[in-house]
């Protein structure tokens, strides 16, 4: 089964929303290096629809920052596992849905059994409930949040409604110009 790392951006007080995050060249650095280290990709519906608004059609602006494009075409190369109920037109190759008949919680014996036709490493990106319902089922194996340096007030809680608490190892954390802060967990 694949080894599947968490990355989440998180203010603060634990929110996750997209327009709530320091977007810099370390931090494309970054997810350029574990996208490219990695084998699948696994998103939530919203992340993916968040996604698909921007990033397949980055690959080919020339406006946009190396980074961005570098970024752009990692996450067109690797393999997308989309957990969804319904599935919807894409300019992205590489896209594979897993249904999810029951909106929530989302099927985790579905995404497992897909987990487990990927060897090495998958990411999910995003993605709080989704990544929720994984890391109670023990699909998680690494926690990597990108603490952004705000008080957010938007957007769900990272891992909101998980029943029981997840014991972390720390393995890194570094902080980035921006102001950011990586923190890398392995879970226990």
């Amino acid at each position: 089964m694949a080894h599947v790392i968490h990355s989440i951006n998180a203010t603060v007080s634990g929110r996750c929303h997209h327009l709530d995050s320091v977007i810099d060249e370390a931090h494309h650095q970054y997810a350029i290096q574990l996208v490219s280290s990695a084998d699948a990709m696994i998103l939530g519906r919203h992340t993916f629809e968040l996604f698909d608004a921007f990033w397949p059609t980055a690959v080919n602006r020339q406006d946009l920052p190396d980074d961005t494009v570098a970024l752009a075409n990692a996450f067109a190369a690797i393999p997308k596992y989309v957990v969804a109920s319904k599935e919807s037109a894409t300019a992205w190759e590489n896209v594979r849905y897993i249904s999810n008949r029951n909106a929530a919680p989302p099927d985790m014996a579905s995404l497992a059994q897909a987990l487990r036709g990927v060897t090495g490493t998958a990411v999910i990106f995003g993605s709080p409930g989704l990544a929720t319902a994984m890391l109670q089922a023990s699909l998680i194996n690494e926690v990597h949040i990108l603490v952004q340096p705000f008080v957010g007030v938007e957007g769900p809680a990272a891992w909101a409604g998980l029943p029981d608490r997840v014991a972390l190892s720390l393995v890194e954390a570094r902080p980035f110009p921006s102001g950011a802060v990586l923190l890398r967990y392995h879970v226990r």
